[in-house]
């Protein structure tokens, strides 16, 4: 009995230190990531002609992911990486679609704007990846984002059968994001060209 009682107190001690973390109140943002967030909002929507200058940013460059969308990055001082995916528009100006900050990579990774993934060569992932120096293409991905692209129009499904009958509505799909929306990626399958190639 004793036995019983000493196994079951184990058992719900370790069921409550499991659902302790769960239970937790997510931390608030630090004032740097209240700052960022900020400094993203007010990047968003911004147009422009040439290249875009961001004050105590360095520009590392990019270009065309797939058209009209490009990318580009840019690095501040403290190793914080910030992505930017931009819109050409008819008259050959941009403007800002997405802004992704990415905190400083752990020692020997770095921040990738030309990432593919699996039999994909569309260059529209972003890596923070390792790997050695000899090497044009790393695979060691820590974490990744997708830029979305156009997609082709999917037609229309048909809402009537040859005998007449009214098809079954089918699960709503997701929507797509907008082209040059940044979202996160699974690693699987993305490799990353080495920035220093």
């Amino acid at each position: 009995m004793h036995s019983i009682i000493l196994t079951s107190l184990s058992i719900l001690g370790l069921a409550g230190a499991l659902a302790g973390p769960a239970l937790a109140e997510p931390k608030a943002p630090t004032e740097e990531e209240s700052a960022d967030a900020s400094f993203v909002e007010s990047l968003l929507g911004k147009s422009y002609e040439g290249e875009l200058d961001i004050e105590d940013w360095t520009d590392f460059g990019g270009g065309l992911v797939s058209p009209p969308i490009y990318v580009r990055l840019y690095q501040r001082e403290d190793g914080t990486s910030l992505v930017l995916t931009s819109r050409e528009t008819p008259t050959g100006s941009f403007v800002v679609t997405d802004a992704l900050v990415i905190s400083k990579p752990w020692k020997g990774y770095a921040v990738s704007i030309s990432c593919m993934q699996g039999d994909d060569f569309t260059l529209r992932f972003i890596g923070d990846a390792r790997g050695p120096e000899s090497k044009e293409w790393w695979t060691e991905v820590r974490r990744a984002w997708e830029i979305a692209l156009k997609h082709e129009t999917e037609p229309e499904p048909e809402t009537e059968t040859e005998t007449g009958s009214t098809a079954e509505p089918g699960p709503e799909a997701e929507p797509k994001p907008e082209p040059g929306k940044i979202t996160k990626a699974d690693t699987k399958g993305v490799q990353c060209a080495n920035p220093s190639w």
